[in-house]
């Protein structure tokens, strides 16, 4: 549980609201929004253990690829919710 912040809560909590929000209202747009945010906080901030030749516990470094594909998230996230607010302001009366 040390390895866990709030930032991986946070994403765990938006990612559920995004599943959540796809089976119950099949908002495909919405659910994308929600899930691509909570992955790409959660991608951005889980870290793993390892044991080092002394038997030592440390914690390894985030990949670069996995960084990467956070920030893609992340950003894609954000242009999912522009669509979406495009959308809803173009929709008829």
């Amino acid at each position: 549980m040390k390895s866990f912040s709030l930032r991986i809560l946070i994403g765990a909590l938006f990612s559920a609201i995004g599943l959540v929000s796809l089976f119950i209202t099949k908002e495909t747009l919405t659910a994308a929004i929600w899930l691509s945010f909570g992955n790409g906080l959660i991608l951005s901030d889980l870290r793993f253990t390892a044991t080092d030749e002394q038997g030592r516990v440390y914690l390894k470094p985030i990949p670069r690829a996995r960084i990467i594909s956070a920030i893609f998230l992340l950003v894609l996230a954000v242009l999912l919710l522009m669509l979406q607010v495009y959308l809803d302001l173009n929709q008829p009366q």
